[in-house]
């Protein structure tokens, strides 16, 4: 017996959930941007800056895509929400099913769209909100009262320090023991404000005590002002005062969402290389690689307080589950997270784990549906 495949009730329901999802989109869109414009609004309140609405705006609207990207579970979440409360209000569902089609399609086609539309986010979304987040920490960047850099790259772990009377410029070969307290083979430039040259530290191993750096087997060279010649020196330790706070450039430095899709396993193999673990970035990798699965399984997820209810309550109500259940989303995503990161579970399993949990109380509940 063959089925003709119903075309006009795929696309009506495709149209319709894309209609949900503008509307969720944009609410989410109104208050990312507004919490985003307070929050630059306050940082630049107090700084002397011309044109400063012009730039907040601007760092507003760099910034908000990334919001998106990560609150795109929730969305979705809530879209499915809208689309099924709007179906089942409507009656259209058992109109549906009278025609003889099963109710897991009303749930399949918008699943599968979000699928597709997962994965569009993850190859198109990712590059452009990585490049505007860059874009926005580097102008943020510039009116921060930290003017301290760190960059890692094919040749090494980069620094830079700028002080009220000269630049420090600090390069290592790899960070010892994933521990960015010691730096192997360090060499440490001293330069004024124009750039002359005015000392230079060579160390096999710099420990790092917050702001004080301990300097081992370390060659001194200095310049003399006077007759123009450098004087050397060597010293088995050497103790040495710095400004740079190393916890607040990493935390800097390792702002995952700076790096698409397409870099990531890039930037961990670089990582790697320099004695760094990269676990953040490897956490990301799996959420983005998971993210289309993830938007198919808030879908049917949705249909649990909806479809699979089959009462009418009132909006509010259907507002209130859809919270409570975007916080058990939100905890129990942090929850296994945090395992991986105590190395409890692995890093990959600590963001696959609600996934497949999810996916399975999905999966219970579409058969759930197929029976009503």
């Amino acid at each position: 017996m063959i089925y003709n495949f119903p075309y006009t009730l795929t696309t009506y329901l495709s149209k319709e959930f894309l209609k949900c999802l503008f509307v969720i989109s944009l609410v989410f869109i109104s208050i990312t941007l507004l919490v985003n414009f307070v929050e630059e609004l306050i940082f630049f309140k107090e700084k002397n800056i011309d044109s400063f609405i012009l730039l907040t705006t601007m760092l507003t609207l760099c910034k908000t895509p990334n919001t998106l990207i990560e609150s795109a579970i929730f969305i979705f979440l809530f879209s499915g929400i809208l689309f099924f409360v709007k179906f089942q209000k409507n009656s259209e569902i058992n109109t549906i099913k009278l025609s003889g089609i099963k109710n897991t399609y009303v749930v399949l086609v918008p699943a599968i769209l979000s699928f597709f539309l997962g994965v569009l986010i993850v190859f198109l979304g990712s590059p452009l909100s990585s490049k505007m987040l860059k874009i926005y920490e580097n102008n943020k960047r510039i009116y921060s009262k930290n003017d301290n850099l760190i960059v890692i790259n094919d040749s090494g772990l980069w620094f830079m320090e700028n002080n009220n009377d000269k630049f420090i410029i600090i390069r290592s070969d790899k960070i010892l023991d994933n521990d960015f307290s010691k730096l192997n083979n360090s060499t440490i430039y001293e330069l004024d404000k124009d750039f002359n040259f005015i000392q230079r530290y060579d160390s096999s191993q710099i420990e790092i005590d917050k702001k004080n750096w301990l300097l081992k087997n370390t060659y001194l060279v200095k310049n003399n002002f006077i007759n123009s010649q450098n004087i050397s020196n060597n010293f088995e330790t050497l103790n040495y005062k710095s400004s740079i706070d190393i916890e607040n450039l990493k935390n800097l430095f390792t702002n995952v969402n700076t790096v698409s899709f397409w870099k990531i396993l890039e930037n961990i193999k670089i990582l790697n290389l320099r004695g760094y673990s990269a676990d953040e970035l490897k956490i990301k990798f799996h959420k983005y690689l998971s993210l289309p699965i993830y938007l198919l399984a808030m879908i049917v997820l949705s249909t649990i307080f909806t479809i699979n209810i089959n009462k009418n309550y009132n909006t509010f109500i259907y507002i209130f589950l859809g919270i409570v259940m975007g916080i058990i989303i939100y905890f129990l995503n942090d929850l296994s997270i945090a395992l991986g990161m105590s190395n409890k579970i692995s890093l990959s399993l600590s963001v696959w784990i609600p996934i497949f949990i999810i996916l399975s109380i999905s999966i219970f509940n579409l058969i759930k549906i197929n029976e009503i």
